[in-house]
């Protein structure tokens, strides 16, 4: 993902054909986690593992 991507709001949505949207969707999907900043990405891995074990208590 470009960094340097600008915010797409509602109206910028709504503006745009059905495949604009999709290129602009896909252009913001990030596929490498090392291209999360590591905070974030840290935060998303001990939401997974509190998740994980709530899941194996129930």
């Amino acid at each position: 993902m470009d960094a340097d991507l600008p915010f797409i709001s509602a109206e910028d949505l709504d503006a745009m054909t059905p495949n604009e949207r999709l290129a602009a969707f896909q252009a913001r999907i990030i596929t490498d986690p090392a291209a999360i900043p590591t905070e974030f990405r840290e935060r998303i891995y001990e939401s997974a593992r509190q998740l994980s074990r709530k899941r194996r208590n129930q």
